[in-house]
């Protein structure tokens, strides 16, 4: 986890203060004006250690925090390429036996899993969803949402699903010739 440092509240400006994360977020590396070339073994010690992040907080503190946000905007990256997971503004805790927590809709389209849009009930199952477009994301080096031009109307932009674009690639058994990251 990114570690608070500490905060400031002066003239109704509330600031959190962070460590410093050499090496800024994920999405700067994969998306970023100059993305940065990620190694296979950066990648994966990435994801491992996104999901060493999510089991910590979904089964080994005395509570369970769901982020309901998980992207990799809110994903850092130390010095060595270790991960750091931020932004806990959306977070909520709850008891391990609770299997869900009904709130408010809240978090970032092309991250969210279908149930948690439809019913708004956040569960660890959903921010796994989550872990796995950022997957998805570490593996193509394509956003989850991509603004795409269609053929059949007059300039205007759609945006089309990673996930839908990886099944459809998945039917064609093309995945590995069309949708891995060629970097």
């Amino acid at each position: 986890m990114v570690q608070l440092i500490g905060w400031c509240n002066e003239k109704n400006e509330f600031l959190l203060i962070y460590e410093l994360v050499l090496n800024g977020s994920l999405n700067s590396h994969l998306f970023g004006k100059r993305p940065h070339l990620l190694s296979w073994d950066i990648r994966y010690k990435i994801a491992l250690g996104l999901a060493s992040a999510l089991l910590y907080l979904h089964e080994e503190w005395d509570q369970c925090v769901l982020h309901r946000d998980i992207k990799a905007s809110n994903i850092m990256l130390d010095s060595d390429f270790n991960v750091k997971l931020g932004d806990f503004g959306l977070a909520r805790v709850m008891n391990h036996e609770h299997g869900s927590h009904t709130t408010g809709l809240a978090g970032t389209f092309g991250y969210m899993a279908h149930e948690y849009v439809t019913k708004g009930s956040a569960s660890k199952e959903s921010d796994i969803y989550s872990f796995g477009i950022v997957l998805l994301e570490i593996v193509t080096g394509r956003k989850s949402l991509e603004r795409t031009q269609e053929d059949n109307s007059d300039s205007e932009s759609n945006e089309k699903s990673l996930v839908e674009k990886v099944w459809k690639l998945y039917g064609k058994q093309e995945v590995m010739t069309s949708c891995v990251d060629e970097k």
